[in-house]
């Protein structure tokens, strides 16, 4: 005869199992909860296009064409060819502005590149241009300096009685 009574560790190790039926529905069914799923969601979608917007879109899957290393300008000027002195002291804005101007000239040639030497350089503002690369060296600082200009030092009255 088997006995049918459970036995004692029987009833004491009675796990029930999980009815995931009835759980999932119920666990979608509150709002904050669906919310909340809808907001993690929608970052995820934009942490992941944000990654891939470099790659070229919304490639979340499959990794686009890598962009290219950019070539080297076919023609490059030195700094100091143009005048410029590293020192901090000496005031390089035309230097500058010269190899700039000559850079805008080869521009249908594919432009130029402008090598700064280590050094502190000292300039004013200047305008840069197109199909231009500015390469600073390892040790190269370009300081600038803010020039303000006045009403007065444009104005020049002269009154004769």
């Amino acid at each position: 005869m088997v006995e049918t009574t459970p036995s004692p560790l029987a009833s004491r190790f009675n796990y029930q199992r999980l009815d995931l039926k009835r759980c999932v529905p119920a666990f979608l069914s509150s709002h904050k909860i669906l919310f909340t799923l809808l907001w993690i969601a929608a970052f995820a979608s934009v942490f992941l296009w944000q990654r891939n917007a470099v790659r070229g879109g919304f490639a979340a899957f499959w990794h686009g064409p890598v962009r290219p290393i950019p070539k080297l300008r076919p023609v490059a000027f030195n700094l100091t060819d143009f005048g410029a002195v590293g020192d901090g002291v000496t005031l390089n804005t035309e230097a500058f502005e010269r190899a700039v101007s000559a850079i805008s000239k080869l521009a249908r040639r594919g432009g130029g590149q402008l090598n700064v030497p280590p050094g502190k350089w000292l300039t004013a503002p200047f305008n840069l241009t197109s199909h231009m690369t500015l390469f600073l060296a390892e040790d190269a600082v370009i300081l600038g300096i803010q020039v303000t200009y006045s009403l007065t030092q444009f104005i020049c009255i002269t009154i004769n009685f």
